[in-house]
């Protein structure tokens, strides 16, 4: 039987984590190989189908339904651990890698004053002058014909929301999956 850790508790031992989203290949992806690496990466498995809650393990597996958590501290001492309670609001808000990193590093420290005077600046115009106003675009024309495959397109798709009225979900997934395949 499997152990199980509250989210909460992980968040105090290391930290407040990252979402990380998976843009290109896990291998080529450096931020991530690293967190793999030191122990950071918590795999977030959330079910598509039913309700069962969502729960995290700590270790990094590639597959469907799965986020990706980085923590800044090592969580190792939770690895084999089913971590339950994963409360959303304690993650950090999304910011771009190259914010991350800036974060990260140190601060420069300041060299010695220059000898060439300071450049004044321009002053600014106020935000309300720097917005350009872009003239609302003319009605296009619709498509007086569509094509068969569109209009067969538009018919599953309205029959599928009926599916989904009459409570007949599983149905209206089957129906929608078999139209984008």
């Amino acid at each position: 039987m499997m152990k199980t850790a509250r989210f909460a508790a992980v968040v105090e031992a290391a930290g407040t984590p990252d979402t990380h989203l998976l843009l290109v290949s896990p291998k080529k992806d450096k931020a991530l190989q690293a967190a793999i690496r030191t122990h950071r990466v918590m795999k977030v498995h959330q079910e598509l189908v039913g309700n069962k809650s969502d729960h995290g393990t700590v270790d990094f597996e590639p597959g469907r339904a799965r986020q990706f958590l980085i923590f800044p501290k090592s969580i190792s001492e939770f690895k084999g651990s089913r971590i339950v309670g994963i409360k959303y609001d304690l993650l950090k808000a999304g910011r771009p890698p190259k914010e991350r990193a800036k974060s990260v590093k140190e601060p420069k420290k300041a060299g010695p004053k220059s000898t060439f005077p300071e450049k004044k600046s321009k002053p600014q115009a106020p935000a309300h002058e720097k917005v350009v106003h872009f003239t609302k675009p003319e009605l296009q024309e619709e498509w007086e014909e569509e094509s068969e495959a569109i209009q067969e397109i538009k018919k599953d798709v309205r029959h599928a929301m009926e599916l989904l009225e009459q409570g007949r979900q599983v149905a209206a997934f089957n129906l929608l999956k078999r139209i984008v395949e």
